[in-house]
């Protein structure tokens, strides 16, 4: 769900940065429009959720229920997309926030009301969706019937933190930048090496992001006691740095740990409240020792060079052939000038890049980070041996299994985590053949390599070519 959030809110600016700068004509009868297609995306999600409510109350049917849940989901998905796509491109949205309502010169208020048909239709559909989900939590087997859940109120809160704190924190400290060379010194956003003014604040913001995430999301320090102690040695064990072991308080609709922060100092551990009260402690140690594999072999500095390979291999064809690439690009523009685009090949261009890079972190990076999922899996069973010995798998396996059927579908997998099925059964083979285990370390090790070598290339021939 957070890709596809990030491709639809970057598509958004692609055509506001790329629209023309004058009003737009019938700005009523686009504004009506626009309204209608915003409110049929929630107004799916209330009757797709009425139904798997009232089914759920009536016979619950488990993973075959979750299944169709999923399935509506996907049609939601697909209508959020095609109703945010025609509002923002179709209806010219940005010619009518910024020009015809004059707003060309507002700090943020006009990007936010320009990401408004991707927002709005996905807050509103949340809290339909709250129906379903709190019938499908009442049947499930992890829920007893006496545990309240959530308000709807609280339940969209906790989305709007968990999806937009991630994806429109950062954008909005961009965009505030942005605005505001804008307004005072828009000298520094023309020439080639525009972008070269936004490094500070990105490096700002990722040094201060785990700091920045305590507090879009909701948490508390591990309270002291046997876990804290048990998580505390784990980390001693591991070599690895922590500012604080966080519990992240989502009303138990999230079952799931993370790990966030380049530095020591600001470095946290994000334990789920939900994930507290389903495993027991050393299953708890287990997951944390899988979110202390990504520190330990630098996943996440990892995942960023991978995706930022595609533009360090687009800058490196523009060095190596850069009359193939102006004129490949030059065809491009006159082909999309003669077709039904005319007068919008930039934007255009742009969403086509948009639409390779999606499929590049789907296919690509999707798998890459697969790989690294499993090798932070590994680097959990071994914090567990000292411990344990032997049942290291046995426990971490345990553990796995929990959270499948928390999920409700072992068989569920996402575009960054392999399912929990295909997890255990590496984990098994690997414990039968520790030298397949070498050979999965070198796969990660050629590929890694690979990547960081089409961002260091452009910048060895930048180099040698002066």
């Amino acid at each position: 769900m957070q890709l596809i959030l990030v491709l639809a809110v970057l598509a958004v600016l692609v055509i506001s940065e790329n629209s023309p700068t004058q009003p737009v004509t019938e700005a009523a009868v686009r504004l009506a429009i626009a309204a209608v297609a915003m409110l049929a995306v929630p107004l799916f999600a209330v009757v797709s959720s009425g139904l798997i409510a009232r089914q759920a109350r009536s016979d619950f049917a488990g993973e075959r229920l979750l299944l169709r849940y999923h399935r509506m989901k996907h049609i939601h998905t697909a209508l959020w997309l095609a109703a945010a796509a025609g509002v923002a491109y179709g209806l010219d949205w940005t010619q009518l926030v910024r020009y015809n309502w004059h707003m060309e010169h507002t700090l943020i208020v006009d990007d936010l009301l320009i990401l408004l048909p991707v927002l709005l239709p996905l807050v509103l559909s949340w809290a339909a969706f709250y129906d379903a989900d709190r019938a499908i939590l009442k049947g499930h087997v992890r829920i007893s019937a006496a545990e309240p859940m959530t308000t709807r109120l609280g339940y969209v809160a906790v989305h709007a933190r968990h999806y937009l704190g991630i994806v429109l924190v950062p954008l909005l400290v961009i965009l505030i930048v942005q605005d505001g060379l804008e307004l005072l010194a828009p000298q520094l956003l023309e020439g080639d090496y525009e972008l070269l003014v936004f490094v500070p604040a990105l490096a700002i913001l990722m040094a201060t992001f785990p700091l920045l995430l305590r507090f879009v999301w909701q948490t508390r320090p591990l309270a002291p006691g046997a876990l804290r102690d048990r998580l505390e040695t784990a980390c001693c064990r591991s070599g690895v740095g922590l500012r604080d072991i966080l519990v992240w308080e989502t009303n138990s609709m999230a079952v799931n740990a993370a790990v966030a922060g380049f530095f020591p100092r600001l470095r946290y551990v994000f334990i789920t409240d939900g994930l507290l009260k389903i495993l027991s402690d050393e299953e708890i140690e287990a997951v944390l020792g899988h979110e202390l594999g990504h520190i330990r072999h630098r996943h996440l500095l990892m995942r960023i060079i991978a995706m930022m390979a595609p533009l360090g291999l687009w800058i490196l064809l523009g060095q190596v052939f850069p009359e193939q690439m102006d004129g490949i690009l030059a065809r491009m523009e006159s082909w999309l000038e003669q077709s039904i685009w005319s007068g919008q090949p930039a934007i255009i261009l742009g969403l086509a890049a948009l639409a390779l890079f999606g499929v590049y972190a789907i296919v690509i990076f999707g798998m890459f980070s697969r790989m690294l999922e499993k090798q932070a899996d590994l680097f959990g069973c071994r914090i567990l041996t000292e411990e344990f010995g032997h049942k290291s798998v046995d426990i971490y396996v345990r553990a796995l299994e929990k959270l499948g059927i928390a999920s409700g579908n072992r068989h569920c997998w996402s575009w960054q985590h392999g399912s929990i099925a295909e997890r255990v059964e590496f984990l098994s083979k690997t414990a039968q053949s520790p030298q397949s285990v070498l050979c999965f370390f070198r796969r990660i090790r050629v590929l890694s390599s690979m990547l960081a070598a089409l961002l260091i290339l452009p910048l060895l021939h930048l180099l040698l070519d002066g």
